[in-house]
């Protein structure tokens, strides 16, 4: 199998079952590692998805551990709904799914930059566990370079459209944030991001409120204010935030219904940006939710152009990993290679007199450079080959002339397909890397017009 992804997202199974998996997912890349078939793995949990990142030893296939298995081992740890309900892409699909991820490709709003930061700290959090493989790491690493450049080198993110600064455009439609009070309950990563835009958006004060009691610190760090009396401030309120995403809801029925008695007619707004959802059902009569189905169906199609000039710049970065990887693969058999014609030539140093006419020193610098010489050619068509996808056929060229056999393990990405790169196909847009070249210069002929 080797390098694969599981994933539930918002697209194809929905936000409900992105909140179901993502309840069950904590633990789960320790878990897996315990498994003698699983080199690696990373969880990235976001409001969009839930995606498991795994990489299988060389001999798992062999072994007998298949897709089956590995949802069976996933299932038994608790995670029942990514077992049976995710889609699963493997090595070259695995990849490129990472990296559409990354650069906010696969987002409900599409080019945000949540997800890089969630997938940044989720590579952090798997190495402090001691789950991530290198593989994992350095596909994970070089997807987040590759989304900073669709970030600069694009408009799709220019204008800072995020999940949360969608909700506020909907929240705006109602209530004036301009001199506004916001309650925000939860003290996360999307806690701090709505304060950050709020704070843009002129609002007049923002109060935190936490059951966990992280408020005080919170709102030292982001210079708001701690709400002590939760009833107070939900009836002081024009908004109120909910980010807290435990899976237990941040405002119960009863407290929102003791705020709509006290608001004197006023009706409550509530931007829930939770994937679990953290308003609980049934929401009482004046109360008015924005969750995140709402902001998924009020996000508008990405521009076109934009689009395609972001994915030419994801293919352009999957190109130069599997190169990358190609290389690094057929290393050991360039240094085999080094290391047999160093052997002959040590051979020769040996039959040598002790003393004569040429000094043994010079000698052996001299079969040296010889041999040098010798494994600059085949080192350099290895790298070549490495870059054209021809790295087998190197390899059978070395054992059939040399009788030099490495054993080399199987590629990561299969390089056959990026022989050209103009050949270049991205598994899920099915567009050639030529044409997203050629949307990418029209794109910028039309904003020099």
């Amino acid at each position: 199998m080797g390098l694969c992804v599981l994933t539930v997202d918002h697209a194809e199974q929905g936000l409900g079952v992105v909140s179901e998996a993502a309840a069950q997912v904590d633990g789960l890349g320790l878990a897996l590692t315990d498994h003698p078939q699983i080199r690696g793995a990373l969880v990235l949990s976001t409001c969009n998805r839930v995606c498991l990142i795994a990489e299988t030893s060389p001999d798992a296939t062999v072994q007998g551990f298949d897709e089956a298995a590995l949802r069976t081992l996933i299932a038994d740890h608790g995670a029942t709904v990514l077992a049976e309900s995710a889609q699963l892409f493997c090595e070259n699909d695995a990849v490129w799914r990472v990296f559409r991820v990354a650069s906010g490709l696969e987002s409900m709003v599409v080019g945000e930059r949540e997800v890089a930061g969630q997938m940044k700290r989720a590579l952090t959090q798997a190495r402090h566990e001691q789950t991530v493989s290198y593989t994992i790491g350095h596909v994970v690493e070089e997807a987040l370079k590759t989304s900073r450049h669709v970030a600069t080198e694009t408009a799709l993110a220019a204008e800072g459209r995020t999940v949360v600064a969608v909700g506020l455009e909907l929240v705006a439609q109602r209530v004036d944030l301009d001199g506004a009070r916001v309650l925000v309950m939860g003290t996360g990563s999307y806690a701090g991001a709505s304060c950050a835009q709020l704070t843009s958006r002129g609002v007049a004060e923002i109060m935190v409120h936490s059951a966990s009691g992280r408020a005080a610190g919170f709102a030292r760090r982001h210079r708001v204010t701690e709400a002590l009396d939760l009833d107070a401030a939900l009836a002081q309120a024009d908004l109120v935030v909910t980010c807290r995403g435990s899976g237990i809801p941040a405002l119960s029925t009863e407290a929102a219904q003791r705020a709509v008695d006290a608001r004197d007619g006023r009706d409550l707004m509530v931007l829930d940006l939770a994937v679990s959802g953290d308003v609980e059902e049934p929401v009482p009569a004046g109360v008015e939710v924005i969750d995140l189905e709402t902001i998924r169906q009020a996000v508008p199609a990405s521009a076109e152009a934009e689009r395609a000039a972001a994915e030419h710049i994801v293919a352009t970065g999957v190109r130069h990993l599997a190169v990358d990887l190609e290389r690094r693969r057929m290393a050991p058999a360039v240094v085999a290679l080094r290391d047999v014609i160093s052997d002959l030539v040590a051979a020769e140093l040996e039959r040598l007199p002790e003393e004569g006419s040429v000094p043994v020193d010079e000698v052996a610098a001299s079969l040296r450079r010889l041999a040098a010489s010798m494994a600059h050619i085949p080192s350099a068509r290895a790298r070549m080959a490495s870059e054209q996808g021809l790295g087998d056929r190197w390899l059978n060229s070395l054992s059939d002339v040399l009788g030099i056999d490495v054993d080399i393990a199987a590629p990561v990405i299969d390089m056959s397909n990026f022989a050209k790169s103009d050949y270049m196909t991205c598994p899920v847009t099915g567009l050639r890397v030529e044409d997203l070249a050629a949307n990418a210069v029209h794109r910028g002929e039309e904003r020099k017009s």
